[in-house]
């Protein structure tokens, strides 16, 4: 009788392993989402549209973001963080921090710009490579 518990003991336990490392093998990893590249960008605002670029650059883990402007020239951000699809970014601008939301969708981005006179919205459309 105790062979026969022992055996399905070992049996079990095998049965555990293969089933874990079956499981295990079959996870797919996470695809990381790339932000990279040139945006051409719309951001409305009460008295219209303003328009431009924003490059995303990749340096190893690190990005670099920049926004074009026709008001405030460029604008590098700072304290950018992308998580799956979504990245976070702020500027200091004459003492007002303005963060930026931005939700990507493959070629597609929409997202806010928060400003201490309020949220605007903001739509960009990557360019082909």
């Amino acid at each position: 009788m105790k062979k026969l518990n022992s055996l399905k003991q070992k049996l079990t336990i095998g049965f555990l392993f293969i089933m874990i490392t079956v499981g295990l093998t079959s996870m797919k990893p996470a695809t990381i989402y790339d932000p990279s590249g040139i945006w051409d960008y719309e951001v409305e605002m009460g008295e219209g549209s303003m328009t431009g670029e924003i490059k995303i650059t990749k340096d190893d883990d690190d990005y670099q973001v920049s926004v074009e402007t026709e008001q405030y020239g460029t604008l590098e951000l700072e304290n950018i963080e992308l998580k799956e699809a979504n990245l976070t970014a702020n500027i200091d601008m004459q003492g007002a921090t303005i963060d930026f939301k931005f939700e990507f969708d493959k070629n597609s981005m929409s997202g806010t710009v928060t400003t201490p006179d309020g949220d605007l919205d903001i739509t960009a459309k990557r360019r082909d490579k």
